[in-house]
């Protein structure tokens, strides 16, 4: 989904451009896409529905499933590690990320509108249970027992080393909020682009 997100933002800059994927699209079959986008830093915001299992599938291992995890086609368990989506979008480059949960629909609703309004790339990766394959500390239940969110932390979303601490818990503590937010964000893509000097023959 993202190159054609980046094609139609580049093609229409006034569009608001929203990417909706998956943990196995971002992550695996697309995950060549992520690294790129970020660095292009188009205004785009991408919406990524972390459950953590294949759930459209049939429950088979995802890039982020835990490991030790046993599903249909892992009788004996992961024995990988799993992706730290955070950690690889912050590693990248991205100026704004941030995490929410369906147990927290205010809050959720908050980080993606926040999102929205950021100017360049946004990542809000959405902890969203998969009733049918996931497990039961992934379910909404346990996630609104468990999660913390970062205001609660005094956490400072414009350190983006203090992000990538944070980030480092992905899988077993639930933060939700803002993690990064450059309060100076770097010129997009398309603002480069109107800028440069016209190519004439």
């Amino acid at each position: 989904a993202l190159p054609i997100a980046q094609g139609i933002k580049m093609a229409k800059p006034d569009l608001l451009v929203l990417v909706a994927g998956g943990d196995g699209d971002g992550f695996s079959i697309g995950g060549g896409h992520v690294a790129h986008a970020i660095r292009r830093n188009l205004d785009i915001t991408y919406i990524v529905m972390d459950n953590q299992i294949y759930g459209l599938t049939k429950g088979q291992l995802s890039p982020t499933s835990p490991r030790g995890l046993k599903t249909v086609t892992s009788e004996y368990g992961s024995f990988e590690e799993p992706v730290n989506p955070l950690l690889y979008v912050l590693a990248y480059g991205a100026q704004f990320v941030a995490q929410g949960t369906p147990a927290d629909m205010a809050g959720l609703a908050d980080v993606i509108e926040q999102a929205i309004r950021f100017p360049g790339f946004s990542f809000v990766n959405v902890q969203s249970p998969c009733v049918t394959f996931g497990q039961e500390e992934q379910q909404v239940k346990a996630h609104r027992a468990n999660m913390k969110t970062l205001a609660s932390l005094n956490h400072d979303s414009t350190n983006r080393l203090a992000a990538m601490d944070l980030a480092q818990q992905y899988g077993q503590s639930l933060h939700t909020g803002v993690f990064y937010k450059n309060p100076a964000p770097p010129p997009t893509l398309d603002q480069g682009v109107v800028q440069a000097p016209s190519i004439r023959p």
